[in-house]
Parts: C-alpha cells; structure tokens; sequence
C-alpha cells in the first residue's frame, strides 16, 4: 500500500523542486494579473496560480518558501550598462580591505589603529599597481590597488565602511560637475594634491576625463597637441590645456594605462551581476568597454575572456545582451549565421553600437 501510494506523488525529477507560497506575484497577464503560488524546477517557474491549483507538482524533496505577503514581480532589464566597467569601478571598496590589512581595525563602530590603539586622522592615497602592498608614510596609508587613479581622502572622524568608500568614489572617477553647479574641473584643481603622481578621472558618463598636469606631461599633451578625431582637448584662453580630454582625445592618457588583467574583468564582471541582482535586475544590455577612440578588440575580448568563460563555467548570474562595435559588424554577423542570437539561456547577441554625437553632459554633443 505504502509503495502504491508513494507512486501518486511526483518526484522532484518531474515536479518542483520549490513551491513559493502566500506571496503577491505579478504574472504581466492581463486575465490573471496576481496570484499567490508559484512552482519552481531548476531555476525555471513551472506554474502559477492558487497554492492548492499546484500541489500535484509538490512532491519528494519539494521545498516550500513562505513568503508572508512580500510582492514578486518579474526581473528588471536594465536596457543601457557598461557592466564590466561598472565592476572595476565598484572594486574601490578593496581600499578598506586595504585599511585593514594596514593594520586598521573596525572595532565597536569607530575606526581604530590596532597598535596605538586611538582614532587617527588619516590621508588615503590610492594609484595603479599590479602588486599589493602596504606603507604608513608620514601620517598617510600608501595603499596601491588596480586603479589608475591616484586619490587623497581625508578620513578623519569618518567611523563607517560606506562613509570610507563614497567619500573616496567622489573624489575619484564617476565625478559630476553637475552636483557643484556645472563648473567644468581643471588640472589645478587636484595638483595640489597629486604634485608627484599622475592622475586620472573619468566622469560619470565616460565621455570625459580630468587628467592633472604631470599626466599631461607624462603623455606628452601640450599646447601643440592637435584634436584627435571624434574628440577634443579643451583648453584655457591662451590656449593651454586644462586637463579635460573629451571622446577621443581621452585615448591619448588612456593609451598609457594597462590593460586590467582577464582575472580582474572577470572579478568585475561577477561584482556587477552580484550588485545588478540585489536591485531586482535579471538581465542587462551591455554595450561594452568600447568608446571613440578605444579599442574595438575590448568587447571581443570581454565576449571570449569573461562571459564565454563564465557561461561554460557556471559561472553567469543574470542575463546578457552584448553589443559590438559597428566597425566588427561582419564578425558579429559571422558568429551569428554560426550560432544563431541566443548562444545560451544567458547570453544573447544584439546588436552593434556606433557614436553619431556626443554627450550633454560632457559638452560634447553638437546641439548642446
């Protein structure tokens, strides 16, 4: 008898795995558009509708999930990221390991030095390295991590871990003349402060770049430097560049800066998808690393490097559409005649991306 009932009630291997209960999904079905059940396998919804509508799926090893009238909806696309570039940005949070491992300790919510055993008035100085590695220096933390810019953040009375890393995420790339009242920064405003090291921050929306003056020297940027093509090298009444390098002309620092290694755009790349999926975002249209100037090869190779290898590895966290530059659009037309558009349930190949103006933001448009 035992037996002959034990045969009425599915396995797992046919019926959920999961069945997530008393909540209020939304179905985006306009005849049935909430609904308190759903049934899950492998990751992919079974059936939706009432808890009792989907008990003959529940079986041997189904799990339940009470979800106490929390709301479901379906996955947010974000329709326009750079997710790559996203992730090496967010990697700035490493600067409090760094702290850390400098001999800093969070203790009781104040940030103390573990061998004076007091609070600290700190300067954080952070530029490119392909090593870590840690120095006190006058007062200072000298504390190296893959990022070409070179920052100071004065950390005194700071005691929180998201106070540390905002404050050293304004003052480094994602800047935004905007939020001061649109004054365009300079060279001379960040010399002060980086007199010895070059320096190197992107705004926010990757159409421009503030270099300080011993950058410009470093790449040899002059007065007598020319406009690239598609880009522009802004400069002061006498004709002296200010340090703002627009589009194009952003190459001529950006060539001096070495490639981030295939570990870290990987990293990157899962830090992202990590961060996309706490904002309820499923899937993304990346449309790369690829900008005036750039190299086209960056999208091929994060294509092949990083979500190739996550893919094949298990490695994929939400969903991808890629975008390749405009001048590759016959390789892309290659791949897709091969293997169609969707290469796997996680990534899918859009389409190609081309520049026809610049950016409001960065002054750089043609109606601006």
């Amino acid at each position: 008898w035992l037996k002959w009932r034990a045969s009425l009630i599915p396995s797992t291997k046919f019926g959920a795995d999961l069945i997530v209960k008393n909540g209020v999904i939304f179905t985006s079905d306009p005849s049935f558009p909430f609904a308190n059940s759903m049934a899950i396998r492998d990751g992919r919804i079974l059936r939706i509708g009432n808890y009792s509508s989907l008990q003959d799926l529940s079986g041997y090893g189904t799990k339940e999930l009470n979800l106490e009238g929390k709301v479901v909806v379906p996955g947010f696309i974000d329709s326009h990221v750079h997710l790559i570039s996203a992730g090496l940005q967010d990697a700035i949070e490493a600067l409090w390991l760094g702290a850390l491992y400098c001999g800093l300790a969070f203790l009781g919510g104040k940030m103390w030095d573990s061998q004076k055993s007091r609070l600290e008035k700190l300067t954080v100085r952070v530029f490119l390295n392909e090593f870590f590695m840690c120095q006190k220096i006058v007062g200072e933390y000298l504390i190296p991590i893959a990022s070409m810019k070179m920052v100071r953040v004065q950390l005194e009375g700071v005691n929180r871990k998201d106070e540390v890393v905002r404050r050293v995420k304004e003052a480094g790339g994602g800047w935004n003349n905007d939020l001061w009242g649109g004054e365009l920064p300079m060279a001379s405003w960040i010399d002060e402060v980086t007199p010895d090291n070059p320096v190197w921050l992107t705004r926010m929306d990757g159409h421009m770049g503030l270099a300080n003056s011993v950058a410009l020297k470093f790449a040899g940027v002059t007065n007598l430097t020319k406009d690239p093509n598609g880009g522009k090298i802004m400069q002061t009444a006498d004709g002296e560049p200010t340090g703002l390098l627009i589009d194009a002309a952003m190459e001529l620092i950006l060539s001096w800066i070495p490639e981030v290694s295939v570990d870290e755009r990987r990293e990157a790349m899962l830090r992202a998808s990590s961060f996309a999926l706490t904002r309820g975002v499923t899937t993304v249209v990346d449309v790369g690393r690829y900008f005036p100037g750039s190299s086209v090869e960056h999208s091929w190779q994060d294509f092949s490097d990083v979500y190739q290898w996550a893919d094949s590895s298990g490695k994929m966290k939400i969903r991808v559409c890629l975008f390749f530059p405009i001048g590759t659009w016959s390789r892309l037309h290659g791949v897709i005649h091969r293997a169609g558009r969707a290469l796997s349930n996680w990534i899918y190949l859009g389409g190609v991306k081309a520049f026809a103006d610049g950016s409001l933001g960065s002054n750089s448009a043609l109606f601006h």
